[in-house]
């Protein structure tokens, strides 16, 4: 029959083993032996060991994730990539800082855009209405539908806007021209009426002969073909060959 390593007591064990259990600390008894670990201190030091061998495994996982993560070969290279891990963040900022105003300066540079878009097309209907206005206040001096839009098309190249979008008559040296305005510079109207005295021809023979007809290609009062009226018809389009005052 074997013999227990640790009794709580004697009884039950053949007398003459008796004499190879001695008392422990603490209460019970244990074979005199030596080279022999309690098997709580053995258990305890087992577990222990399992502990440090699970603690040893996880903190190798980690090395492992962290020299991948840096691109390093193994745990002698941290201290170099610790090192310029280190320095990074004050890199990082900057090029943060460098992103962080690119997207200011592109989205200025977005709302820049959008807004010379709006002003072009307020600037164009601004336009298209100074021609429009233009038009009419020809036919109004006098001359015929047809010619006073083609006039009105090359004549815009005297009319330009200020900076507060009002339409301004220019003289034909470019500089604002004065006239009958409430503000005193001259209108639409005033342009008008400078074509109209500079090319009387074209205008609408209003109450002679042909009661107010346009002069046609046909004959003049002396029977003879109105050339004159076609040559300045020719010369509309060109704003450049307009009559000046």
């Amino acid at each position: 029959m074997a013999l227990k390593y640790e009794v709580a007591d004697l009884e039950g064990i053949d007398e003459a083993a008796k004499a190879l259990y001695k008392e422990k600390d603490g209460g019970g008894f244990v074979l005199d032996v030596a080279g022999v670990v309690p098997e709580e201190q053995f258990n305890e030091v087992n577990q222990r060991a399992v502990d440090n061998a699970t603690e040893a495994a996880r903190r190798r996982k980690t090395v492992e994730r962290i020299t991948s993560a840096l691109g390093v070969e193994d745990a002698s290279d941290l201290d170099a990539a610790i090192a310029a891990l280190k320095s990074a963040p004050k890199k990082a900022d900057k090029d943060a800082q460098a992103d962080q105003e690119a997207i200011i300066a592109q989205i200025k540079a977005d709302h820049e855009k959008q807004l010379n878009e709006a002003r072009g097309e307020v600037t164009k209907m601004k336009l298209t209405a100074a021609q429009a206005t233009l038009t009419a206040e020809m036919q109004t001096a006098g001359f015929p539908a047809k010619v006073a839009e083609m006039i009105a098309v090359s004549g815009m190249a005297r009319v330009s806007l200020d900076e507060g979008g009002q339409a301004r008559v220019m003289s034909t040296e470019g500089n604002p021209m004065a006239g009958s305005g409430a503000d005193g510079f001259a209108t639409i109207g005033d342009l008008a009426k400078e074509f109209a005295a500079a090319m009387p021809e074209l205008l609408t023979d209003k109450g002679k002969g042909g009661g107010g007809k346009a002069p046609s290609g046909g004959t003049g009062a002396a029977g003879q073909p109105n050339s004159q009226f076609g040559a300045l018809a020719a010369k509309i389009p060109g704003f450049a060959d307009l009559p000046r005052n």
